[in-house]
């Protein structure tokens, strides 16, 4: 009786032992968990400073390239733009993209490739892209940012990304011309009188559509691309051969002053221009044809109301914690 009893003691202490031992376990283990994913947030918080920064930096130096609104900066900017530096869900012709990474800066010049990058990023999986639609929305861009820390940091391999929008003065908000009025003038003006620009591109400047027709010239589109090319700055003098444009989408075709100057550029017989077709003349090369009453819709770009179009501005609410 005595013997059962000790056992029966000895099995309930073991048990007790046990049961303590396997508590004391599961406490520790929850105490490395919730210290493990504290140490996790907080190289999280590590790797989204550097990205914030970063996104900062590169907000900073689209405000210094485009302050001076010269719209020749414009191709500049993105003339080591390429598709293949695209992600995948932009892969069509008319985005443009520009990739800025430690191993690549120089495709943003000599002054950008001498700003450092932090030392806790790992240069091999970090970058800043820029990217645009040249077709539909030349003035606004999409800066997504991606960081990892490096082996130097206890969170080696932590990664975050950022992005944010902001709108560039490649293009003013777009008012709509008065065709009635518009008509009216030019049918009671003299043959060849010239016709204000502003009647057809408001405060879109010349300058500005230049750059927008060099930017899809940059992205490859054209005539035959899908999504096609909507806006077309000529400088030669020379007849123009091919058709242009269609009812769903109408393009823009400008004469410059360049090409003017030299003789009045004709359109052939044969080519068929869907759209607005301008000549910028002070004089003789301003002869009303039937493609001058088209509205200008492929120069349209939509702006919010309110948006200052001469500097560089953020798009309201673009700010994400997270990748494309």
């Amino acid at each position: 009786m005595t013997s059962n009893r000790g056992m029966a003691t000895l099995w309930t202490a073991s048990c007790l032992v046990f049961i303590t031992s396997l508590l004391a376990w599961m406490t520790l283990q929850s105490v490395m968990s919730e210290t493990k994913r504290s140490q996790h947030q907080l190289h999280a918080a590590q790797a989204l400073a550097v990205s914030e920064s970063l996104l900062e930096t590169s907000i900073a130096l689209i405000d210094s390239t485009y302050s001076g609104q010269d719209m020749a900066i414009d191709t500049a900017f993105w003339r080591n733009a390429s598709q293949s530096q695209c992600p995948s869900k932009h892969a069509s012709a008319q985005w443009q993209c520009l990739k800025w990474s430690a191993e690549g800066l120089s495709t943003l010049g000599k002054g950008i490739a001498a700003l450092p990058w932090p030392d806790s990023v790992d240069t091999s999986d970090s970058f800043m892209l820029f990217i645009r639609d040249v077709k539909l929305a030349p003035h606004k861009i999409k800066i997504w940012v991606q960081v990892s820390l490096n082996a130097e940091q206890t969170g080696a391999g932590s990664r975050a990304t950022v992005q944010q929008s902001v709108y560039i003065p490649i293009s003013s908000p777009w008012v709509a011309p008065n065709l009635e009025a518009m008509s009216q003038s030019q049918t009671n003006a003299k043959p060849c009188a010239p016709v204000a620009w502003a009647k057809f591109f408001g405060s879109t400047t010349p300058a500005q559509l230049k750059a927008i027709s060099e930017a899809q010239t940059q992205s490859a589109l054209s005539s035959q691309t899908k999504p096609s090319r909507s806006v077309y700055w000529v400088d030669s003098p020379l007849s123009w051969t091919q058709s242009l444009g269609t009812q769903s989408e109408p393009v823009v075709l400008i004469f410059s002053s360049l090409a003017c100057a030299v003789q009045c550029p004709e359109i052939a017989n044969q080519a068929a221009i869907t759209g607005l077709v301008y000549f910028q003349s002070a004089n003789a090369c301003q002869n009303p044809v039937p493609q001058l009453f088209v509205q200008a819709e492929a120069a349209r770009f939509e702006w919010p109301s309110g948006i200052d179009a001469s500097r560089v501005q953020r798009v309201s609410g673009s700010w994400k914690n997270a990748g494309l």
